[in-house]
């Protein structure tokens, strides 16, 4: 089986190997994902915001952000520290 053209062990050993095909492809679908949790953001907040000041928006979004439970593959040193909450002014 080493014989075939194309073939590295390697790479199947590695279950984490992609082509650049399928990583350009992941990156995109990252891409788009953050671009609908943003339009979704942006028609939440417009639809539910009613009379909150500005301030008040940001305090209850980064309350909800520190809420958020890591998931498995994400990096302990980005989800370790709360966001604060800036000051007014």
């Amino acid at each position: 089986m080493s014989n075939l053209p194309g073939y590295d062990a390697w790479k199947l050993a590695d279950p984490y190997y992609q082509t650049s095909r399928q990583e350009a492809q992941q990156r995109e679908r990252y891409e788009e994902m953050g671009d609908n949790l943003r339009e979704q953001s942006a028609a939440v907040l417009n639809d539910y915001r009613g009379d909150l000041y500005l301030a008040d928006v940001r305090r209850i979004v980064i309350e909800e952000l520190n809420k958020l439970a890591p998931r498995a593959f994400e990096p302990a040193w980005q989800t370790k520290t709360p966001i604060p909450v800036p000051p007014l002014g």
